[in-house]
């Protein structure tokens, strides 16, 4: 039933936008704001195997901005040197991934707390890669600059990315043993173990896939643009958390599929697309997301309320 309302509320945003903006109803707007969803769409996928787990992951942002920022620096020309690029930051954000997996689930610490002490550590190395500055190349090399800029068939690269991640999350989440097997450690810790599932090792692999997912997010905000300030660019985790909770993902675990996260990325998406639209401030594009985020929080509790 979530899903459906969020789906109407959906239409009639853009029924509203294309009275209130002559620019909102257009294939070009369109384009643009399902090319700029890739990075939210990713941490939002990611994110929703680690609800589903009963855990949680603040540090996704600061493992975006640091693959970002190290693509952006590294700037590799030819396939070659990509594919080690690309090979190099996945490392990273498997190692980012599994350092939180091991201390949540390995050794059941709290994942709030563990995932933030990560997100510092992770952002202070990127401050310290990027010196405060600006992270830019002279000239981007055409790789990245296909994949950031290009277009396949008339879609932008970076859409058909994100578009086939979902398709291929949807059916792990959907079909698969494994994602059965989260909801049941997501639902009840006791019920996984009681069940003989290796619940250590399953809440480990969503940080994993989590940190991979990230580590492709910030490969696609650095072939975006030659010019990365990290500083800047730390949103895009809080709108994946929002994204999860406003599609009806439970932030408590066990509850929740991949068309709820990406009716909720859609949603946001076209939020923001129409608070710039019709010139809402900055400031106040900032507090609407909180209190959308808050509500989405409120409806998620009363809903469990009621089933309870």
């Amino acid at each position: 039933m979530r899903a459906y309302t969020i789906w109407i509320f959906l239409a009639l945003l853009v029924l509203v936008m294309s009275f209130l903006s002559p620019n909102f109803l257009t294939s070009q707007n369109f384009t643009t704001v399902l090319k700029n969803l890739a990075p939210t769409a990713l941490l939002a996928f990611g994110l929703t195997l680690v609800f589903l787990g009963g855990g949680f992951d603040l540090s996704q942002g600061a493992t975006l901005i640091l693959s970002a920022t190290l693509i952006a620096s590294i700037n590799p020309e030819g396939a070659i040197f990509f594919t080690l690029t690309v090979l190099l930051i996945f490392f990273i954000a498997f190692c980012i991934g599994s350092f939180n997996g091991y201390l949540i689930g390995m050794h059941r610490l709290n994942s709030f707390i563990v995932t933030l002490g990560t997100r510092s550590i992770v952002g202070g190395f990127v401050f310290i890669h990027a010196a405060g500055m600006v992270v830019s190349a002279a000239i981007q090399s055409p790789i990245l600059e296909y994949i950031g800029l290009d277009r396949f068939l008339g879609i932008p690269v970076q859409t058909i990315i994100w578009v086939v991640i979902a398709v291929l999350c949807w059916f792990v989440v959907k079909y698969s043993p494994y994602a059965r097997k989260i909801a049941v450690v997501g639902s009840s810790v006791r019920v996984g173990k009681f069940s003989g599932l290796k619940v250590e090792g399953l809440q480990m692999s969503t940080y994993v896939f989590n940190g991979l997912l990230a580590g492709l997010a910030g490969i696609l905000i650095g072939c975006q643009t030659s010019h990365i300030a990290p500083a800047l660019v730390w949103h895009y985790d809080f709108d994946a958390i929002t994204a999860c909770a406003v599609g009806g993902i439970s932030l408590s675990g066990g509850k929740g599929t991949i068309i709820d996260t990406l009716s909720g990325v859609l949603l946001l998406g076209f939020i923001n697309n129409s608070m710039i639209m019709i010139g809402v401030p900055y400031k106040w594009q900032l507090i609407l997301k909180g209190l959308v985020l808050l509500m989405a929080i409120i409806a998620d509790m009363q809903s469990k309320k009621s089933y309870a």
